[in-house]
């Protein structure tokens, strides 16, 4: 049963202090753009050019690093991760102290299969930021498609532990197990990840699979009909419950 990992993207801005900028006829400060570049309510093209201002206004290495860094939200978000990779290079050859910047642009990586690229993004940012689990589940997600399922496990089991309230890192893992044919150890995975978020209807899908690969149709059903509740749009529930028999 070869399935994919779940997404855990944090695309994320950091806040510093800054001056004014200089030669901007509207004489905005460097905080006023940087507030409009980051404010959501505000539409991606608005905020786009206001970090664009902010790049091509200062000198201020930190300053343009975080313009950047917005930029490439921005970018990654409208689906452009060519050139969210590059707003993220760009950051990083400012601010290569920035944890968040190589595990976005890692993120872009990934996105664009370059998974290689993207591991050795995470495994920056998480030498800078051993501490947060979502640098290690999304590096296991990449370990994953390069079919590296125990460096995978490896990571998932440490964001766990950082993290004990994120149903992702065990959906992974479980993923991870079945993946390798050890569907018992899913299903523990799963148990668990259904626990900390009971409505995800995947969570449900991915144990009725596991059930139905050990032949306990009994139960897989009993997932595929509980995420049909909560989804019931859900097509790899309806697929599960067809291969069944209803």
């Amino acid at each position: 049963m070869r399935v994919a990992c779940f997404t855990g993207s944090r695309l994320a801005p950091f806040a510093i202090a800054i001056g004014v900028l200089a030669g901007v006829a509207s004489a905005q400060t460097a905080a006023e753009l940087l507030d409009a570049c980051r404010d959501e309510a505000q539409p991606a093209a608005q905020r786009t050019g206001a970090c664009t201002k902010v790049i091509e206004a200062t000198g201020e290495a930190k300053v343009r690093a975080e313009a950047y860094l917005q930029r490439g939200v921005l970018g990654e978000f409208a689906g452009d991760r060519e050139a969210a990779v590059k707003d993220y290079t760009e950051s990083i050859k400012l601010d290569p102290a920035n944890p968040l910047a190589y595990f976005n642009r890692g993120n872009a990586h990934d996105q664009l299969s370059q998974h290689d690229l993207a591991i050795a993004d995470y495994t920056e940012a998480i030498k800078l930021d051993p501490t947060e689990a979502d640098f290690f589940n999304n590096r296991g997600q990449a370990y994953d498609s390069k079919g590296k399922h125990d460096l995978a496990i490896a990571d998932y089991t440490e964001a766990i532990r950082l993290d004990g309230t994120s149903a992702r890192p065990h959906y992974n893992r479980g993923l991870s197990y079945a993946n390798k044919g050890d569907y018992k150890r899913a299903i523990v995975d799963f148990d668990e990840a259904i626990k900390l978020s009971p409505n995800d209807a995947d969570l449900y899908v991915a144990r009725g699979a596991a059930h139905e690969e050990l032949g306990d149709a009994a139960a897989a059903k009993a997932d595929y009909n509980r995420a049909l509740q909560i989804d019931p749009d859900h097509e790899d529930a309806r697929e599960g419950l067809s291969r069944l028999g209803g």
